[in-house]
């Protein structure tokens, strides 16, 4: 898109969320394969060693947050909107965590077992036997699944690593993710995501108690689930006042002059946070598809694959810049995120269909 076309684009009518939402036309899946691209080019600069001055375009640019954070946060955001919408069409906790489990585990848990008994017997510094024998190998498996306690190494791989040992560590914000369908999974059993004015009430309520006392709700006692917590919040927020929300981009652009202004104030990460969450549905509902939900949605494939393949370019090539070990850590990432859409996320999605609790109602307006 040139800057002329771009820039046409922001002075596009505002529309309200409810009007892009019924259209079921929206530019979703490209901005999650960029969150994905951005979670990548930031993990660049983390896992080889490079100049100190030698940074990503967004901290250079004085954003104050890297481009791995801004991904994962247009992650959230997105999440967090359509998984909102995705209770408020079914009304079914066995319907809901039928359909999360099926998005979330099967490539992840395959992802888990490769990384296991695959790239980390072809990297290890252990003879193969003493690898495949090692409690930790099975080890790594097994507390990944869990979602809990995750392990970050395999015995002997990425042992020289700049980024030692860690295998996958973009995996650290699953747990947090499942613990925001449990949030949205509570919420709305409990009736309270039916009515709008409670069910914000009931989120800023949470979203205060993870701030200020994050040992007290168990569900935001990861170190950095408040941050992702927040940009979750604001998500599902948005669907639920989407008959009341324009979308322009003049508000990208007043959002992002505010933050620019805000720098270094008490005010800079909401601001911040607000401007990400204006971008996301701008760029969902008022930039062209250009035929791209015609593909797969390679997004997790390439969120679960770049760390690992960005260590593998790492240990292979030492001497890469950031940039060079990003793209070409993306063409065996993209190729293991396009096998994964068609042989193991596609399929599993169509599991929830012609289950009894499948029907589902138009989404409701939530009551005020």
């Amino acid at each position: 898109m040139s800057l002329r076309s771009l820039a046409s684009r922001l002075w596009v009518p505002p529309i309200r969320l409810a009007a892009g939402l019924s259209s079921r036309d929206d530019n979703f899946l490209l901005l999650r394969i960029v969150a994905a691209v951005l979670v990548i080019y930031g993990h660049g600069y983390a896992l080889v060693v490079h100049a100190p001055a030698d940074t990503d375009l967004f901290l250079r640019l004085r954003w104050g947050h890297y481009a791995g954070a801004i991904g994962v946060d247009l992650f959230f955001v997105i999440s967090g909107f359509l998984v909102t919408g995705s209770w408020l069409r079914r009304h079914s906790l066995p319907a809901f965590v039928w359909a999360r489990a099926l998005r979330l585990l099967p490539a992840y848990a395959v992802c888990m077992l490769l990384c296991a008994f695959v790239l980390g017997a072809a990297f290890t510094e252990l003879p193969l036997r003493d690898y495949l024998a090692h409690p930790d190998t099975r080890g790594y498996v097994r507390a990944n699944l869990g979602l809990d306690r995750l392990q970050w190494d395999l015995p002997g791989v990425f042992a020289h690593n700049p980024r030692r040992s860690t295998v996958n560590g973009s995996i650290w914000t699953l747990p947090i993710e499942v613990r925001m369908y449990l949030c949205v999974a509570l919420l709305g059993g409990i009736g309270l995501l039916a009515r709008r004015a409670w069910a914000s009430a009931a989120i800023a309520a949470l979203l205060l108690l993870g701030w200020f006392a994050p040992g007290v709700n168990p569900l935001l006692s990861i170190p950095g689930s408040a941050r992702l917590a927040a940009m979750f919040a604001l998500g599902a927020s948005c669907y639920l006042h989407r008959d009341r929300i324009p979308v322009h981009g003049i508000g990208v652009v007043a959002l992002a002059a505010a933050c620019w202004c805000l720098r270094d104030t008490p005010a800079y990460p909401v601001a911040f946070a607000l401007a990400e969450t204006a971008f996301v549905f701008w760029f969902a509902y008022r930039v062209p598809a250009s035929g791209f939900d015609r593909l797969g949605d390679y997004s997790y494939g390439l969120y679960l694959w770049g760390f690992p393949m960005q260590q593998v370019v790492a240990a292979s090539w030492p001497a890469a810049t950031p940039v060079a070990n990003g793209l070409v850590a993306l063409v065996p990432t993209t190729l293991l995120a396009v096998l994964s859409w068609h042989a193991l996320e596609k399929p599993a999605l169509r599991l929830k269909r012609g289950l009894p609790w499948r029907r589902s109602a138009p989404a409701a307006e939530p009551r005020p």
